[in-house]
């Protein structure tokens, strides 16, 4: 197709003919990925055909399905992600997530995922309100509804249509703000629990999606220094568990390793898989190293023996990168603290929160 002829083409999305919209966004859908040289073409009009495909995602799941594919693909345009920056259509996107009933539920948490890359958007969604949702908890802020519906979703018990991992990605992108991390790290008003306590459980989910999305978002919470005792805490948020859970294999510990360590990695089973995923890992043991900034938060570790958990990783740990982070691991649990030693931040912050890349969708 030439791109006159796809020119033409965009021209029919907006024909009053839903047939022939639809007829004009399937042959255009190939020309949306990004690898595409005719992507561009989409800007055209001042975004006019961005506004056309918004404007089809309200129509029949049958064409909404492929204008939501197309948003997927172009989002990965910074100048079509900031047109996606509408109030209406993010609360149309936060209404088909959060609606039970809705087949491209996982559809608008692809689009979601991609677009609160951008900041203005990830300040947005944590500042939106949505209306109650039956089925749902009783607040009306729209981060709280995803969330919960993130948690109800899982194994399709809240929408049979729909699995809800990549809103695991949506997560890692707000945490990537300060307000986000502070967000999941309070208490929320509707039910005094904290966010990131509800998520924790999912990092040895099978679904790479949902369990990188949320490691991710473990590690960014990480930054937040005085959120340290309270996320380490047993009776409060008790993320240690969950970031060792993954990096444990089949081994077993000495009964004086294991004194002091968290229960639930204890005695673990002789099938016991460590995470496969070396970023993961990696991204796992970067938490960690975030959490021995203080002297406090060493001495804990120390307490709940990280380091026979990371001393028995090392010795099949293959991957170079992985290998450096858990070096990094071992020089902070092990190192003589001097008198007047309390916060440790160099070498620690220098790498910025996580975006979750990986999980981008850039093509489907």
């Amino acid at each position: 197709m030439t791109i006159v002829q796809a020119k033409m083409l965009l021209e029919f999305l907006h024909d009053g003919n839903p047939n022939v919209r639809q007829l004009a966004l399937n042959h255009l859908l190939g020309y949306t990925v990004k690898s595409s040289q005719l992507q561009n073409i989409f800007k055209q009009n001042n975004m006019r055909p961005i506004s056309d495909l918004k404007n089809i995602c309200r129509e029949d799941p049958v064409i909404a399905h492929d204008a939501f594919k197309a948003l997927v693909n172009l989002a990965s345009d910074d100048e079509i992600c900031k047109e996606l920056n509408d109030d209406n259509f993010l609360h149309l996107m936060i209404k088909m997530i959060t609606d039970s009933g809705i087949i491209l539920s996982d559809m608008a948490c692809m689009l979601l995922s991609n677009i609160t890359k951008y900041q203005d958007i990830s300040i947005k969604l944590l500042k939106m309100e949505n209306q109650q949702v039956e089925g749902l908890s009783n607040s009306t802020k729209a981060i709280d509804q995803l969330v919960d519906v993130f948690v109800r979703g899982l194994d399709r018990a809240y929408n049979k249509e729909a699995e809800y991992h990549f809103l695991a990605s949506v997560f890692a992108n707000v945490t990537m703000l300060p307000q986000g991390r502070e967000y999941f790290l309070t208490n929320a008003s509707y039910d005094n629990v904290t966010p990131l306590s509800k998520l924790i459980v999912f990092t040895e989910h099978p679904n790479i999606i949902r369990r990188g999305g949320v490691i991710s978002c473990l590690k960014n919470c990480c930054f937040e220094i005085e959120h340290h005792l309270d996320m380490l805490s047993p009776s409060k948020v008790n993320i240690l568990p969950y970031i060792l859970l993954p990096l444990c294999g089949p081994e077993e510990f000495d009964l004086d390793d294991m004194e002091g360590m968290p229960e639930d990695i204890q005695l673990l089973p002789s099938d016991k898989k460590r995470e496969p995923d070396a970023y993961l890992r990696q991204t796992l043991l970067e938490s960690i190293v975030l959490l021995t900034t203080t002297r406090q938060g060493r001495m804990i570790l120390r307490q709940k023996k990280v380091y026979p958990v990371i001393r028995q990783m090392h010795l099949v740990e293959s991957d170079e990168k992985v290998s450096i982070v858990v070096e990094q691991v071992v020089n902070m649990l092990m190192r003589d603290e001097g008198p007047e030693e309390d916060n440790i931040v160099e070498n620690i912050r220098s790498e910025n929160p996580d975006s979750c890349n990986d999980n981008t969708i850039e093509e489907i």
